[in-house]
């Protein structure tokens, strides 16, 4: 009889401990192992999120844009899907203006440019969001303005070119002197759409090239709203 209380004691005895291992140090004796894992999982998403995510070393936020700091957060559903058909959804070269001269940008140039307008009050600068309102409504960049690309591509500017003039000149510093277009205190844009599969941006970029905006003063930020929400950066 002994010796078999004796086993018994001994089998208890590994079984606490293999289930004290496998539930981990959250468990004891008055909560079940499922729960003890539910809490292992709570513990270690506090601690994921708990690791400072910054923009680059020792800068948290600039012009009230910084990133999500859920190290667990995922990327807008939104732009999950990596299959779109081609075309129109083609992937967008890294300079798809030669041999113009436009410059194609990176988040930390955006950042800094919504910093310039937004903190330090440079007018000279617009952030232009190409995309059609619907996707606008879904987030933006912040102090971004929305010039739906209808409004700036080939098909406007052959369709009405006035209509298209007149978005120079309402938003963009142009000015109409007698038909000829005046580009002396035409501000340097920075435009984007959807990423780098979107072509709403480059055809707006296309008509301003067209319509002779200057080259310098025209910002192509390639990863658009993708990358911008992929990185977790502040939308509006």
């Amino acid at each position: 009889m002994k010796t078999k209380l004796l086993v018994a004691l001994v089998v208890s005895t590994f079984a606490v401990g293999a289930q004290a291992a496998s539930c981990g140090s959250a468990w004891n004796w008055n909560t079940s192992c499922s729960d003890a894992n539910k809490e292992k999982v709570r513990i270690a998403a506090e601690i994921a999120a708990s690791k400072p995510v910054g923009i680059v070393k020792g800068v948290m936020e600039i012009a009230g844009i910084s990133r999500n700091t859920n190290n667990s957060n995922l990327v807008d559903p939104a732009f999950a899907k990596t299959s779109r058909p081609c075309p129109p959804f083609c992937i967008q070269p890294t300079h798809p203006f030669a041999p113009a001269a436009v410059e194609t940008v990176s988040e930390l140039d955006m950042i800094h440019a919504v910093r310039d307008l937004a903190e330090w009050g440079d007018a000279s600068i617009l952030v232009v969001d190409a995309r059609t309102p619907g996707w606008v409504k879904k987030g933006t960049i912040p102090h971004a303005v929305n010039v739906p690309f209808t409004k700036l591509n080939s098909k406007a500017l052959a369709k009405d070119p006035m209509a298209v003039v007149d978005v120079l000149t309402a938003n963009f510093g142009v000015k109409d002197m007698d038909g000829v277009l005046n580009f002396d205190n035409a501000k340097t844009l920075y435009l984007f759409c959807n990423g780098s599969w979107c072509g709403q941006s480059p055809a707006a970029i296309k008509a301003l090239l067209t319509m002779g905006y200057p080259q310098s003063k025209i910002k192509y930020y390639r990863g658009g709203m993708n990358d911008w929400k992929l990185l977790g950066l502040t939308v509006k």
